[in-house]
């Protein structure tokens, strides 16, 4: 992900993941997990617009299956492959974001509008929607955040 970083003031989101302020030279930065960090991973608009991208290519090139979607944004977002009751977790994740917003299409446009980079219409908007939010949460997994 781009983003503009002055020299003495990185941005905010940075500072939530302990970026250093670049003023000095820094060999080791101190690692931390906090709910924080998890709020920007969730409503950044560059995180929600990375997802979206990453949905759409998702949908693009695996769309016939939902099974498929899950299996493929997985392995592209953790590299692994889920295990059975990520998979159902995943699954049930997927299934009530497409009910929220098949019953409300104005909170799926809403949520794609998220972004400078515009929409690909080619996609239903719940569908698209519904697996933006799936990106999304796997972007927030520990795996995603942290190199261990």
């Amino acid at each position: 992900i781009y983003t503009f970083w002055r020299r003495t003031a990185p941005p905010p989101s940075m500072l939530t993941f302990d970026a250093t302020s670049r003023e000095v030279c820094t060999a080791r930065r101190p690692v931390t997990v906090t709910p924080l960090q998890a709020l920007v991973l969730l409503n950044d608009p560059q995180f929600i617009e990375a997802a979206r991208v990453l949905a759409e290519k998702i949908l693009r090139e695996r769309g016939e299956n939902v099974d498929t979607e899950i299996e493929t944004a997985f392995q592209t977002v953790l590299c692994r492959k889920p295990e059975k009751r990520e998979r159902e977790i995943l699954r049930q994740l997927y299934d009530e974001q497409v009910e929220f917003f098949s019953k409300n299409p104005e909170a799926a446009e809403k949520y794609l509008a998220t972004g400078e980079r515009p929409r690909d219409k080619m996609f239903p908007p719940d569908k698209l929607a519904a697996t933006t939010v799936l990106t999304s949460a796997l972007m927030n997994h520990d795996e995603f955040v942290m190199k261990r």
